[in-house]
């Protein structure tokens, strides 16, 4: 099994068309449309950097591949405001959307800000392989575009990233199937390439991104019905009720 550029490229494509169907519910208010499609907008985005990322793969510290690092480090901080509002729309909770997008721009702003902070600045003098004390950059993986991601606290950040995408959809009332969904799939699919594969933790993040796209594409209308609580119909934030 092997990916390529190609299919990263088809893959946005699709996101990208899938973000637009969307936004375009008529039957959501503006707030709801635009978290669930900023999410598959999110993902769909980083299958474009990845597609970029394979003539100039290996080549770190200079170049295109040094802009497409950072860029994938700021694409990678942005996840948690990318799905935890997501998520919350799904909710029975009149305010989980706003809370939602509160505490995902807030645990995004930090991982920004730990990006710029020194490096070596790490918990517990742990070394993550992933995201830490490593110079930015995209990489040839066996099977895939692999990441290598500089960051303050990269434990923090890691564990702050899967948190936003695995485990807050538990925080809000009623959101068990959306949660339990993501939660799983959120799982197997960070995990699953390094059983499968045998690839390292900074390429099976990258084939998350490449997963992400069929798990995103749960915010779909076509799917609410199923995810949506029973009793969410009608109870809408009133901050974000405007259609």
């Amino acid at each position: 099994m092997c990916f390529s550029a190609n299919m990263s490229l088809s893959l946005g494509v699709v996101g990208f068309a899938a973000a637009s169907v969307t936004f375009l519910d008529k039957e959501e208010t503006f707030w709801v449309r635009a978290a669930r499609s900023y999410a598959i907008f999110h993902f769909s985005l980083m299958e474009l950097i990845q597609y970029f990322a394979y003539p100039v793969a290996d080549q770190c510290g200079y170049g295109t591949n040094y802009f497409l690092s950072e860029l994938s480090t700021y694409h990678i901080s942005l996840q948690a405001f990318a799905i935890m509002p997501a998520l919350a729309t799904y909710s029975s909770d009149k305010t989980a959307l706003l809370k939602a997008t509160m505490i995902g721009a807030t645990l995004s702003a930090f991982f920004i800000v730990c990006s710029f902070l020194p490096r070596n600045w790490q918990l517990f003098d742990i070394a993550p392989n992933f995201i830490g004390d490593m110079i930015s950059c995209l990489y040839m993986g066996k099977y895939h575009i692999g990441y290598a991601i500089q960051s303050a606290f990269g434990l923090f950040v890691t564990h702050g990233s899967l948190f936003g995408l695995a485990l807050s959809g538990f925080l809000w009332k009623n959101n068990q199937k959306m949660a339990s969904y993501h939660f799983i799939m959120a799982i197997l699919t960070l995990f699953m390439p390094q059983w499968i594969f045998g690839v390292t933790t900074g390429e099976a993040a990258a084939m998350y991104c490449f997963f992400s796209i069929p798990i995103t594409g749960s915010f779909m209308p076509y799917f609410k019905n199923y995810f949506m609580a029973q009793d969410a119909e009608d109870q809408s934030d009133p901050l974000f009720a405007s259609k």
